[in-house]
């Protein structure tokens, strides 16, 4: 797999060059800058080819990752919004990984998403890559409001298509069919946001060298959610609420308003 540079890209172009704030793994850059005169801190998982754990070197969501973050989160000044953006290929598989405690990695940075939202931080998400399994879970599902780049070979979704094809023993051109008929089984971002997930697309021409016209897109769009800081603390479960979802997922809504009931009984 190739390392991905885009998280890099797109944290350095939104943040204006702003200088990595210290103490946190090489893979995990976070930087303080501000979007219409609202402070942010962005939040970004990078690869690491030296890492000290050979399957979270391409940008993985590992140990060091998922704890870095957690770190990058908590340590967000008081008056700031944090965006995370989000190219993340998928958590680290491996035996060490595991044994040590990746589980326990990611759910410290889930719940530092969730402290901060809670806590009063609007939680902004922008995908600009993939956005795969526990990784996403890990970094950037948690965002009130989630953007997303228009771009190919952005993948959401719990198995990477290669991960899915060696499961399913499927052929790539199978999985397209069935990804068309089966719209949850899809991949694409504009497939993802027809279930209410994303409340932003942005039309890229080259996702790896933006021009400054799609940055500045990208941060007016930032800066009319940062307006509305409501928009950001939103819980991720309203997105069953949103207009698009409320075609495309009834049978979830149902499901979740039988077992409310019995909750409630």
């Amino acid at each position: 797999m190739s390392a991905s540079v885009r998280g890099r890209v797109w944290l350095e172009r939104l943040t204006g060059g702003a200088r990595p704030i210290g103490g946190l793994p090489p893979s995990v850059l976070a930087a303080d800058a501000s979007i219409d005169g609202h402070a942010v801190r962005a939040i970004a998982v990078v690869p690491d080819l030296n890492g000290r754990f050979a399957r979270a070197r391409n940008g993985e969501m590992g140990i060091d990752e998922g704890f870095g973050v957690a770190a990058a989160v908590r340590g967000t000044p008081a008056d700031s919004a944090i965006l995370a953006i989000v190219d993340v290929p998928g958590q680290a598989f491996g035996t060490r990984e595991e044994a040590v405690g990746l589980q326990r990695a990611l759910a410290a940075s889930t719940a530092a998403y969730i402290r901060a939202r809670r806590g009063g931080h609007p939680v902004l998400t922008l995908v600009v890559g993939k956005a795969i399994s526990g990784a996403f879970l890990a970094h950037g599902l948690q965002g009130g409001w989630i953007g997303a780049l228009d771009v190919g070979d952005i993948e959401i979704h719990v198995m990477s298509e290669a991960a899915v094809a060696r499961v399913t023993r499927m052929e790539r051109d199978d999985l397209i069919r069935v990804a068309k008929e089966i719209p949850a089984t899809a991949r694409d971002i504009r497939t993802f946001a027809t279930f209410g997930a994303i409340d932003r697309i942005f039309s890229v021409g080259d996702p790896d060298a933006p021009s400054d016209a799609e940055v500045n897109e990208v941060v007016r769009a930032l800066a009319e959610v940062l307006r509305t800081p409501e928009l950001g603390r939103r819980n991720p479960v309203d997105r069953l609420n949103a207009p698009a979802a409320l075609q495309t997922r009834t049978l979830a809504r149902r499901v979740r308003s039988a077992l409310q009931a019995q909750w409630d009984a």
